[in-house]
């Protein structure tokens, strides 16, 4: 079977009588003929800091993804989930929960992409390598390094590790995040990169960068600033559970705060909601939906 790849559409040419579409395998009588599949990945359904293990935070994760895989449509929905899945790292139960419902939504054909957060790697304010490799080990087997490069048609979605600077023996505590000068340069390099120059490219790690709150903010974000301004589309990220929205700053046209997905902590008193958005990559529009309902 041969792929071709056109600006907005996927070419299937199928060389003999046997399609094989995804997990279905379809016969077909007569000449070779052409499937046309448009472009998947049109959205991105915004998850942030589920925190699974805290609280009613995993039977409200749970049902999250249980509506997620009922009214979305994966052919055309990718979910990218910055961080903070699980609420403290090398927790078995948590860390199965979690699972289990990351294997429901790949069973259920979406794409899921996920960065990891403080709580991940650890309990929030102390975190460790050790910590870090298990997390990866079982999450993301499939990512090397970061950042991560994912190209799906005309978009590239590039996943960073906030965490990545901040496990060294002398800065591994509090909820700091530092994304560290290798990490950096490396996504420099892969922004100037040809072959990403006419994608929409979304750049999603778990540290707020425009966060100034002591032990809580990501310590080298006027970096990051100098790499990513003017040259990506969409920036997410969680961590704060606020959920705001900080559009058109550093010249990108989509800035989001995840908040918490699961209401963990959000001050709603200060009129912080639970917000589950949807982000359409052809006009970059947002819908808010509430995930948690039906």
């Amino acid at each position: 079977m041969s792929y071709y790849s056109c600006s907005h559409i996927y070419i299937i040419v199928r060389i003999e009588a046997k399609i094989h579409c995804f997990k279905k395998t379809i016969y077909a009588k007569g000449p070779p003929a052409i499937i046309i599949y448009m472009l998947t990945k049109n959205k991105i359904i915004h998850l942030s800091d589920l925190h699974i293990g805290y609280q009613e935070c995993g039977v409200r994760a749970a049902k999250i993804i249980e509506n997620i895989i009922k009214f979305e449509n994966p052919n055309d929905s990718i979910i990218i989930i910055t961080g903070d899945l699980v609420e403290r790292a090398r927790q078995a139960k948590d860390f199965t929960v979690a699972l289990e419902l990351l294997a429901k939504l790949r069973a259920a054909n979406f794409k899921v992409l996920l960065c990891p957060g403080n709580h991940d790697y650890g309990t929030g304010v102390i975190n460790s390598r050790q910590n870090a490799q298990e997390f990866r080990r079982l999450f993301m087997p499939e990512v090397a390094s970061f950042p991560q490069l994912d190209i799906i048609g005309e978009r590239a979605f590039i996943g960073l590790d906030s965490n990545e600077d901040e496990l060294h023996w002398y800065d591994r505590f509090f909820a700091d995040g530092e994304l560290g000068v290798g990490q950096l340069a490396k996504l420099d390099k892969m922004l100037n990169d040809p072959k990403l120059k006419d994608k929409t490219k979304v750049v999603y790690l778990h540290h707020h960068p425009f966060n100034v709150i002591p032990f809580h903010k990501l310590k080298d974000s006027q970096k990051l600033k100098k790499v990513i301004e003017n040259r990506i589309d969409v920036l997410l990220y969680g961590h704060l559970h606020v959920g705001q929205s900080h559009n058109n700053t550093w010249g990108i046209k989509v800035v989001l705060d995840g908040g918490s997905s699961t209401g963990k902590r959000m001050p709603q008193i200060l009129g912080f909601k639970i917000k589950h958005r949807v982000i359409n990559l052809a006009d970059f529009s947002i819908v808010e939906k509430d995930y948690l309902e039906g």
